[in-house]
């Protein structure tokens, strides 16, 4: 019977952990899963033009409930919705990203309650989510 070293079962470990189990044969004993060298270089508070095209979801709603549900909670410190920005403009609530094409998407990025109100002002009362379109 074959002896599985450390880094193997760690390596089966993270496969299962980030879906990538099928590819685990073809690695060798000593190199991490790709998926896990990926995500951990990932931004929680940035959502890429890779990450939105590998997402394949028709609406910007559809990428962010995909990919960073969180961002759609209430603001933890002040129990607000999330607001939506796009063109430095308020367009309303997490409901607004419903009426965006994915294709239209450069990039999302998050803004915590306190980094928006240093950028917008006092009026913020939530976190914003900031959508930068492609040009």
């Amino acid at each position: 019977m074959r002896r599985l070293t450390l880094s193997a079962i760690l390596a089966f470990v993270l496969a299962l952990a980030f879906g990538s189990v099928s590819t685990i044969a073809a690695q060798s004993d000593s190199a991490p899963p790709a998926k896990a060298a990926s995500a951990a270089k990932q931004d929680p508070n940035r959502i890429t033009a890779d990450e939105i095209a590998s997402a394949k979801r028709p609406t910007a709603y559809d990428v962010v409930d995909h990919l960073r549900r969180q961002w759609l909670r209430k603001d933890m410190l002040t129990g607000e919705d999330v607001v939506i920005y796009m063109d430095e403009q308020n367009l309303g609530g997490a409901d607004k990203l419903r009426d965006i094409p994915t294709v239209d998407v450069a990039e999302f990025q998050f803004l915590p309650h306190n980094d928006a109100v240093k950028r917008w002002g006092s009026d913020i009362k939530g976190s914003v989510i900031v959508v930068s379109r492609r040009r």
